[in-house]
């Protein structure tokens, strides 16, 4: 556990010294919040919960992906540095916690500018509305969508980054991210996760436990991947994105440590 924790600290200070997350995550956030705060989409529910669980859909869209597009080259730099790979696997820590602890780090500085606004914009409305229902939205929103949506969008912007040019790998994160999760299927020229249990949105669980609007899940859509959320679809939803993520993880690692084993 001490070598897990030392290695997520390593990771968290050099993600915040990199410009590039700074540079794209608090923008977007920003644009988050002022959205939430000005936008018909969210304001014109009187349910302040819901407001919340709406913004959340905001954040997930924009934030998330930001936070995918200034990590995608997370792993390729990893490999590029020369010597870093040995002298971590030199240190006292196993490759599960090398592996976690590079995931987490990252994560845990660009997700904290995110999460504090977010949490911010739900306390007011708190204040506002004299009720604790928005932080409780909020805390669901982070925990159940916007955590695990983060997690999934970094590691397949990492497996991208390890296969594809930077620039190319990022171009294919967006167009894949808006499939993923605004693409429904009226206006998708093949069939597409948004709207499913498969989607990274996190339409069921911001539906079950952060009192969003139902659109968000099985969106324009019917069939055995588009069930009315509950809390059983919600926790499948999650599910699916976890493992997911899990999955372009692993294979992220894989492919980077044949290419360093055929570099060497």
């Amino acid at each position: 556990m001490t070598a897990l924790l030392w290695t997520v600290r390593y990771e968290a200070l050099m993600a915040a010294r990199r410009k590039v997350v700074w540079g794209t995550v608090l923008p977007l956030a920003l644009l988050s919040l002022l959205l939430a705060a000005t936008s018909p989409v969210v304001t014109g529910h009187d349910d302040p919960a819901a407001r919340v669980g709406a913004a959340a859909v905001l954040v997930n869209t924009f934030c998330t992906l930001g936070i995918g597009l200034a990590l995608t080259d997370r792993l390729r730099r990893a490999r590029e540095e020369h010597g870093m790979p040995e002298l971590l696997a030199a240190t006292p820590t196993g490759p599960l916690s090398r592996a976690a602890g590079g995931l987490a780090g990252p994560l845990l500085t660009a997700l904290t500018p995110v999460a504090a606004l977010l949490l911010l914009h739900a306390a007011v409305l708190s204040v506002t509305g004299a009720s604790p229902a928005p932080l409780g939205s909020a805390a669901a929103a982070l925990l159940t969508v916007i955590l695990p949506a983060t997690v999934l969008v970094t590691a397949f912007g990492g497996l991208l980054g390890v296969l594809l040019p930077v620039a190319a790998a990022r171009a294919v994160v967006v167009v894949a991210w808006l499939w993923a999760c605004h693409f429904p299927p009226a206006f998708s020229p093949v069939p597409t996760p948004t709207g499913t249990v498969l989607s990274p949105l996190g339409g069921y669980p911001l539906v079950a436990w952060a009192h969003a609007p139902q659109v968000w899940a099985a969106r324009e859509g019917t069939g055995a991947l588009r069930p009315a959320a509950d809390d059983a679809t919600a926790l499948l939803n999650l599910t699916c994105v976890l493992t997911t993520a899990l999955v372009c993880h692993a294979l992220a690692r894989l492919v980077g440590t044949f290419r360093r084993h055929g570099a060497s």
